[in-house]
């Protein structure tokens, strides 16, 4: 029977890296409301150069991804973490200064970059210090906390940009990720984030890596990657604009609301993949998100959208368990081959860690390809009266392929739940 206690317990440390993460993430989604108007109106960027800037985060996260994992793996985590976080800072400072489009997405490059290193350092230390039978439940509880701060960032974030200019969102994110390096120093003096490392043997890991760190799992990261800098962060703001004549606000509360019910269902994510596996709940989140949005067009109001959106919130908050997914089929692959030569199973530790980096870097491709996707489509109809439902229509049927190709794998995995694990 699931215990609602059990399932609200997080172990302390875990608990600390979340909230930092969270204030990222609430610095982070500050800008969201007003970024599509902030490139267009003030740098005269078109839509699909929106849709270009909006994927130069995903574009430094994709360069720098694998990298981050062998500089978590090597400089230690909370190390990681704050050069992460001290990039991060000029970089938003850059862009909220931006006097051209180009200028602009360069500081996203940045962006993309510093987050990249942050998150591989935070995501590692929660796979890595979670038993593998908690996996699940931890990376779900970390992904609702973390949640909490796109709920905030928006409500905070529209405001700013309607009273100061669509640039001053950078700034107060530059003032939240500097808060949040404060937290993560204190900790780091306190040794809260150190894990013990296994021996590694350096020639054998190089042997394992490749066969090791490809998996099923990339193919749900992507999707939901795709689905949030597609929709989220491009199609849904543009259509709003443009089609509903939504205010910065308007699209702040869809937003949050979006936020909201991702929180929700992230937060219960891990135990219902716990329960029924990994593979048939995210083949059922993506499938349904694919459907939700090809009809996204039909919203005649702002009240239709925020339903919609809602919904698809809702599905997207088992993202994170393609990670915690992942992370599993690393370090099954990683133990098979250590039965055949023992020194690789002493680095399973820095497998996992270099694995989600290069997850992540699937991931990325999907960060890219959604608003550089949506934003081509948008363009190229942008005088066709059916153009919404060609931009949603398309990606729908991307989401579709990617779900479907999830459950015809033979990925199906099961994490352990405390009770099997004696």
């Amino acid at each position: 029977m699931f215990k609602l206690n059990e399932h609200l317990r997080i172990q302390p440390s875990i608990l600390a890296v979340s909230l930092v993460s969270l204030v990222v993430m609430m610095g982070s989604t500050m800008v969201t409301p007003s970024l599509t108007l902030y490139a267009k109106q003030d740098l005269g960027a078109n839509e699909f150069l929106v849709g270009a800037v909006i994927a130069g985060f995903a574009i430094g996260r994709l360069i720098f991804d694998v990298p981050a994992g062998f500089l978590a793996d090597r400089l230690g985590l909370s190390r990681t973490m704050i050069l992460g976080l001290g990039i991060l800072i000029g970089a938003s400072t850059l862009a909220g200064l931006a006097s051209s489009y180009w200028v602009l997405l360069f500081a996203r490059l940045l962006e993309g970059i510093a987050s990249s290193i942050y998150v591989s350092a935070a995501i590692a230390f929660v796979l890595l210090s979670s038993d593998a039978a908690k996996r699940g439940t931890n990376i779900g509880s970390y992904q609702s906390i973390l949640m909490l701060g796109p709920i905030v960032g928006p409500v905070v974030g529209a405001p700013i940009a309607e009273f100061f200019g669509y640039n001053a969102p950078y700034f107060a994110f530059a003032a939240v990720v500097f808060v949040a390096a404060v937290i993560i120093s204190i900790f780091s003096r306190r040794r809260r984030f150190n894990i013990e490392k296994a021996e590694e043997h350096e020639h054998e890991n190089r042997q394992a890596s490749m066969a090791a760190y490809l998996n099923t799992a990339a193919i749900a990261t992507f999707g939901f990657a795709f689905l949030r800098s597609g929709i989220y962060t491009t199609g849904v703001p543009l259509f709003g604009y443009g089609s509903l004549n939504l205010s910065v606000f308007d699209m702040g509360i869809i937003l949050t609301m979006a936020s909201l019910a991702n929180l929700i269902s992230s937060f219960f994510s891990g135990r219902l993949t716990q329960v029924y596996g990994m593979q048939k709940p995210l083949f059922a989140a993506i499938l349904i998100s694919g459907l939700l949005v090809a009809i996204i067009p039909l919203s005649t109001s702002m009240v239709y959208l925020l339903v919609i959106i809602t919904l698809i919130g809702i599905t997207s908050g088992f993202f994170g368990q393609s990670i915690a997914w992942a992370a599993e089929q690393i370090e099954e692959k990683v133990k098979r081959i250590g039965k055949m030569n023992y020194e690789v199973a002493l680095g399973v530790q820095s497998h996992v860690t270099r694995g989600i980096g290069l997850n992540r870097m699937i991931g990325d491709l999907g960060l890219i390809l959604g608003p550089l996707f949506v934003g081509y489509f948008i363009t190229v109809f942008s005088k066709d009266p059916l153009v919404w439902f060609i931009s949603f229509g398309s990606t729908s049927a991307v989401l579709v392929l990617a779900s479907f190709l999830i459950l015809g794998t033979k990925g199906e995995s099961k994490i352990p739940s405390a009770d099997d694990s004696y």
